[in-house]
């Protein structure tokens, strides 16, 4: 299958704190608060973008016939394909949903990214983007010189430039990751809220077509009957 190759590198960009036995136990409570979302979204394909190849590479809750899995690898995105931020290679328009996990924490180029996911949504197609919320208690656990949250705002800001329109926001995950996460994971409306550990920001893609097919690299198009890898 054709794709974008880079140097073999190890996971070395991604979030060190979600890669710990806290971490994935935070992924998970933040994953199970953001299936009724992901169950909104009805398709043919899909893209997941996770944080790190320790992470499970199956989507629970997606209702999509297959979806792509990539993960981060050094200074880009390995897994099923291999490439850069900036140049997804697959078809322009092609995908009903891209559910981000923490993907924008750790990106080189997260302005190219946001505009790659634009890209390869279809008109009215769907973007899941999880972030670190920064004003979470459990930034104490998590930050580092080398490890940073994504605000909201930042991420609605981004999606506006690359021609997404924001549905909603909220807050999802438990307010301070541990052995019991899952006990402090309920959904509820709070104004403690705000300091649950990342923001779901759901997206749209607008109606006219924003941006050309990439001519610099091969593209996959997706066709029923045909597998991503």
């Amino acid at each position: 299958m054709p794709s974008r190759r880079l140097p073999s590198q190890p996971d070395a960009r991604s979030h060190p704190w979600l890669r710990r036995q806290a971490g994935r136990q935070l992924i998970a409570g933040v994953q199970r608060m953001a299936i009724p979302e992901l169950t909104r979204v009805f398709g043919q394909y899909g893209l997941y973008l996770r944080p790190s190849s320790e992470i499970a590479p199956e989507l629970s809750g997606n209702m999509l016939r297959h979806v792509v899995s990539l993960y981060r690898s050094g200074q880009g995105l390995a897994g099923q394909l291999r490439c850069r931020d900036s140049e997804l290679p697959i078809e322009s328009g092609s995908l009903s949903l891209v559910y981000a996990l923490f993907a924008l924490e750790d990106s080189t180029d997260p302005e190219a990214l946001m505009h790659e996911i634009a890209r390869v949504l279809k008109p009215e197609g769907v973007a899941l983007l999880i972030s670190l919320n920064p004003w979470s208690l459990a930034r104490l656990r998590w930050w580092s010189p080398s490890g940073r949250g994504v605000a909201a705002s930042y991420v609605q800001r981004l999606a506006g430039d690359a021609g997404l329109d924001p549905v909603r926001c909220r807050h999802i995950g438990p307010f301070w990751p541990n052995a019991k996460a899952a006990l402090s994971a309920e959904a509820g409306e709070s104004w403690l809220d705000g300091f649950r550990v990342a923001n779901l920001v759901v997206l749209r893609r607008r109606e006219a077509g924003l941006t050309p097919l990439r001519r610099n690299h091969a593209a996959i198009s997706l066709r029923p009957g045909m597998s991503a890898g």
